[in-house]
């Protein structure tokens, strides 16, 4: 499937929150600073390599310590339990409804979950292959304005795809309108490259009825794509979804709508 294709071609949906809560005529800091969203640093991450000493600032919500698995010793099982790591997550809060994050070394930088800030540094990878943002300055910000999302947010950020049931009101993709919470299946390839988006339908062996993007895949310049294997959404065949999608975009009889998640997929059991 081409990148020229289906919702890729269409504007980005409006941000979950606004920038800042200040009034009009304001100075905005995060246009002052030259900050992106968290996960934008992820999709050109090429620009912010520390080992280039690029430099940028992230900016998001502050979250919870990221967990690591560690195998206790002793265990006769393989046990393995979760324990905080040296990383904190940064939560984008402008799409993806606290799906997509990225883990930052503070370095003793006091800062509480929830805190809304900038963060000045570079990306490096750490001994087990893993993207960081490594953070050289601390710019607190004003809260954001509140998400016009009412599904609850997953703890922590992740692409690994939950289970759950169909909220109230959930649609099939086929009766999709703007800002529904839909369900379906793939029934279309991945996406050669990200914000091609999925083929979906009702149930596979359907005709595909749209194209679906979901958080945070939007494509990055040329061939520079430098997301990890975690950093990608995986979803498979004969399994049904569910997200909350914005405007329904739809091209003519023939060819599929285009859509734009703003949660993340949850695997219907």
């Amino acid at each position: 499937m081409g990148s020229g294709s289906g919702a890729a071609a269409e504007p980005e949906e409006p941000p979950d929150t606004t920038p800042n809560a200040g009034s009009a005529g304001a100075v905005d800091p995060i246009a002052d600073l030259g900050a992106v969203p968290a996960w934008q640093a992820v999709i050109d991450r090429y620009l912010y390599l520390a080992r280039r000493n690029q430099e940028g600032i992230v900016y998001g919500r502050v979250g919870p310590r990221v967990l690591v698995e560690k195998i206790p010793l002793g265990a006769i099982d393989g046990g393995i339990e979760l324990v905080p790591s040296q990383y904190t997550w940064l939560i984008d809060d402008t799409e993806g409804n606290g799906s997509l994050g990225i883990r930052v070394a503070l370095g003793g930088r006091d800062a509480k979950a929830g805190d809304r800030v900038a963060l000045g540094g570079g990306w490096k990878l750490d001994e087990t292959r893993q993207w960081f943002w490594e953070v050289d300055a601390f710019h607190p910000l004003p809260p954001a304005a509140p998400s016009n999302i009412k599904d609850p947010p997953p703890e922590t950020p992740s692409h690994v795809i939950v289970d759950g049931s169909l909220p109230s009101g959930a649609r099939p993709v086929t009766l999709a309108k703007d800002n529904d919470a839909i369900y379906f299946q793939i029934v279309g390839p991945p996406p050669l490259k990200e914000g091609d988006g999925w083929l979906i339908a009702n149930e596979l062996g359907d005709p595909p009825f749209a194209r679906l993007v979901l958080p945070g895949e939007k494509s990055s310049y040329g061939s520079q794509d430098m997301r990890g294997d975690d950093e990608r959404w995986v979803l498979k065949k004969g399994q049904t979804y569910w997200v909350r999608i914005g405007k329904v975009r739809t091209y003519g009889p023939d060819k599929p709508a285009g859509m734009n998640a703003r949660t993340a997929p949850v695997r219907v059991k």
